[in-house]
C-alpha cells in the first residue's frame, strides 16, 4: 500500500484545523456571494443510509456545485454541508426537492410540509451570518469527538486504517469508484511516468532539542495527486474492495520503479508500504532479485494493521518470508486507542507506527496504564508518525520515543544540511 499526502485530520482546533472552516477562511472575501445548506441526516429515524441513497444525495448537488462554485462536506455524525453560490439558489432548491421525495418514506419526513419544518435542513448566509455557521460546525465536531464509528473517512495516507471519530473533522464527499472506473484508472497506471506520483518523507530521530537524524525515507505514492490527475471528482478510497485492487496495482508500479531507479538513491535506507498479498507476489521476487543482498536489512516493508488482521496466516507467511531475505518489518496504521490490543512481540515485528493526534494526551491521562502499552511495544521500535508540529515531539519524548515522521520533522530536517544517516540494522 502507498500514503496519501493530505494530513490525516486534528482533533478540531476549530479557528484552523476543520476543513469547512480553513474553506471559509479562503473564501472570506467572496462570502457575500455564498450560502450554506445543512442537511441533518442523522435525525432520520432509519439512521442507516443504503450506499445508493448516499450517493445519489452527493450527485445531486455535486452538478450546480460544479457549474457555481463551492463544495460539499461530509460532518462526522454523518450531516452533510453544501456550499454554494447564491445565483443558484433556485437550482439547489430544486435539488432539495428531489431529496424531499429521497426520503419521503422516513417518519421524519412523512407528515412534513417541508423539509425546513422539521428542521431537516438549514440556510445559512456566509457573509455577516457567517457566525451562526461556524457555531453549528464548532458543535458537530465536539459532538463527533469521542464517539466511535466504523468507516469513518479522512483525509490522511492511503492505506492507513480508517481514521475514528475521535480525531473528528469533517471530509469532502465525492462520488464512488466504480469497477468500470477503476479499469481505467489501471489502464492509464500503466502509459503513465509513475515517478511523478512518487513522494518521500524521512524517518528521523529527534531527542528534545536536537536536529532531526535521518534514519530512512519512507516511498509513497500520492493517492490525492493520482486523484486529481484521473478522475478528480471520484473518492477513490470510499469502496474499500475496489480500493484494495487499486494499491495492488499501485505496489507492483511502484516496486518496479524503485527497481529501474538509476540515481542510486534507492538503493539502501528507505520503506515501502506494501499489501501483504504483494510480498507474496512474483513482482516482489523480482524487486528482491534487483535488490543487493547487504542493503536489505536497511529496507522497511510497512504493513497496514487492517491488512494484517483480515488475513493473518497470509501475513505470517509474508513476514516470515521477508524477514528471512533480512527485510525489517513495521506495522502502520496503528491509533493511540488501539495500541493497547498490539502485541508487537507476538506479531514479531521490527517497528510500529503510531499516529499522533493531539488526542494522545486525553488517552494518556484516562489510561494510567498506557505507559505500560508503550513499554510493552518497546518504545525504541515506535515511531509517531504523522508530526506536524512541536508538541507531537515533546509529548513523544516524555514517553520515551525517540523516531518521528511527519510535515514539521520534515521542516526541521529540510532547515539543516543532511549528513547523518543512522543505520536501522540490529
Amino acid at each position: 500500500m502507498f500514503t496519501f499526502s493530505k494530513n490525516a485530520p486534528e482533533k478540531p482546533s476549530f479557528s484552523k484545523n476543520t476543513l469547512i472552516l480553513d474553506y471559509l477562511a479562503r473564501m472570506e472575501k467572496e462570502l457575500d456571494n455564498y450560502q450554506a445548506i445543512c442537511i441533518f441526516i442523522h435525525k432520520l429515524q432509519n439512521q442507516k443510509m443504503k450506499t445508493m441513497q448516499r450517493q445519489e444525495l452527493i450527485e445531486t448537488f455535486e452538478n450546480v456545485i460544479k457549474k457555481s462554485g463551492g463544495e460539499i462536506f461530509g460532518l462526522p455524525n454523518d450531516d452533510m454541508v453544501i456550499i454554494f453560490n447564491k445565483k443558484a439558489h433556485d437550482e439547489i432548491l430544486a435539488c432539495l426537492v428531489k431529496v424531499r421525495f429521497m426520503f419521503h418514506d422516513d417518519p421524519l419526513l412523512q407528515n412534513a410540509f417541508d423539509l425546513e419544518s422539521v428542521d431537516f435542513v438549514k440556510f445559512y448566509e456566509l457573509g455577516n451570518g457567517a457566525e451562526a455557521f461556524k457555531s453549528l460546525i464548532k458543535a458537530n465536531m465536539e459532538n463527533g469527538a469521542g464517539q466511535e464509528k466504523n468507516g469513518g473517512l479522512g483525509s490522511g495516507r492511503r492505506g492507513t486504517a480508517p481514521v475514528p471519530s475521535f480525531m473528528g473533522g469533517a471530509r469532502k464527499l465525492r462520488r464512488e469508484l466504480t469497477p468500470a472506473m477503476l479499469a481505467k484508472v489501471q489502464k492509464a497506471l500503466s502509459m503513465t511516468d509513475f515517478s511523478s506520483l512518487i513522494r518521500r518523507q524521512s524517518v528521523c530521530a529527534v531527542i528534545g532539542k536536537s536536529p532531526p537524524q535521518m534514519l530512512f525515507d519512507e516511498v509513497f505514492v500520492s493517492i490525492a495527486d493520482l486523484r486529481d490527475m484521473l478522475l478528480p471528482d471520484v473518492d477513490l478510497t470510499a469502496n474499500p474492495w475496489l480500493f484494495q485492487h487499486l494499491t495492488e496495482t499501485l505496489d507492483k508500479r511502484v516496486l518496479v520503479s524503485i527497481s529501474r531507479h538509476d540515481d542510486g538513491s534507492l538503493t539502501s535506507n528507505f520503506s515501502i508500504n506494501l499489501n501483504v498479498s504483494t510480498i507474496l507476489s512474483d513482482e516482489f521476487l523480482e524487486f528482491d532479485e534487483n535488490i543487493n543482498a547487504s542493503m536489505r536489512s536497511s529496507i522497511v516493508l510497512e504493513l497496514q494493521l487492517v491488512d494484517i488482521f483480515s488475513d493473518v496466516k497470509a501475513f505470517i507467511l509474508a513476514k516470515t518470508f521477508a524477514q528471512y531475505r533480512g527485510y525489517k518489518i513495521c506495522i502502520d496504521g496503528i491509533t493511540v486507542d488501539k495500541l493497547k490490543y498490539i502485541d508487537r512481540g507476538h506479531l514479531n515485528s521490527d517497528l510500529i507506527k503510531i499516529i499522533w493526534h493531539p488526542s494522545f494526551m486525553d488517552v494518556i491521562r484516562e489510561d494510567k496504564h498506557f505507559t505500560d502499552y508503550v513499554n510493552k511495544a518497546e518504545r525504541a521500535r515506535m515511531i509517531l508518525c504523522r508530526v506536524d508540529d512541536p508538541q507531537a515531539v515533546e509529548v513523544g519524548n516524555s514517553l520515551g520515543i525517540n523516531l518521528y515522521q511527519g510535515r514539521y520533522i520534515q521542516r526541521l530536517l529540510m532547515a539543516q544540511p543532511r549528513k547523518t544517516i543512522f543505520s536501522i540494522k540490529k
